[in-house]
């Protein structure tokens, strides 16, 4: 008959006449630790960058005396910050899905290399500066609906958001692409407003990303 006990990750039991001593690690611990470490960073990374969105497209909304070119270059800034935050999430976000991550890493560069291009751009140049920002702001909604539909680890409601928000996006940049003619001023601050959303949006990710591991992966005592 073989006598166990439990001492931490040490495992202790009398087998063939001899004590043995193993050592044990509980399962996934070390996995669900990392784990989590990776849903805090991308939370307040979510969160952080979210809420430097929301302050520079609330400049952009509450200044109606701003110059177009002011709006567009602040634009820029915050199409910069959606670009490395849709990198973080392709790289560090827990998802099995390999297409999720790729979109997500590959559609992140094309965002910052438009916002800088957004920024160095002459103002005389014959291609609209809106209709740079515009093409990110398209690249940034598919991305969100990417993540909304095959994010494993995204709750529903915050599932339902990314929706709305992806396709809100894809909506503005193709009004502003179809419409060149339509006052510069009018569609920078519409792609402005659609960017407050994206920030908000961001924020709400954050929290219910957090709120989903810990239902998924209860504290065990």
């Amino acid at each position: 008959m073989h006598r166990i006990s439990y001492i931490t990750a040490i495992r202790c039991h009398y087998q063939y006449g001899k004590w043995c001593l193993t050592t044990i690690n509980p399962p996934n611990g070390n996995n669900n630790n990392n784990k989590m470490n990776t849903i805090r960073w991308l939370q307040f990374l979510e969160v952080g960058l979210g809420a430097i969105a929301i302050i520079i497209t609330i400049v952009t909304l509450t200044y109606p005396g701003l110059a177009t070119q002011t709006i567009i270059r602040l634009v820029s800034i915050v199409l910069l910050i959606i670009g490395f935050e849709r990198i973080a999430i392709g790289i560090a976000f827990p998802s099995p899905n390999k297409s999720y991550r790729l979109a997500n890493i590959g559609l992140g560069p094309l965002i910052i290399a438009l916002a800088i291009v957004l920024v160095l751009f002459p103002q005389s140049h014959p291609v609209p500066q809106v209709a740079l920002g515009a093409l990110a702001l398209l690249f940034n909604g598919i991305s969100k609906i990417i993540q909304g539909t095959l994010g494993k680890e995204i709750p529903r409601w915050s599932k339902g958001i990314l929706l709305g928000v992806g396709t809100l996006n894809i909506a503005v940049s193709v009004l502003a692409i179809m419409l060149p003619n339509l006052q510069e001023s009018t569609l920078a601050r519409s792609v402005s407003i659609t960017l407050l959303i994206t920030g908000i949006q961001m924020i709400t990710s954050g929290v219910g990303m957090k709120k989903k591991h810990r239902k998924s992966h209860p504290s065990k005592t």
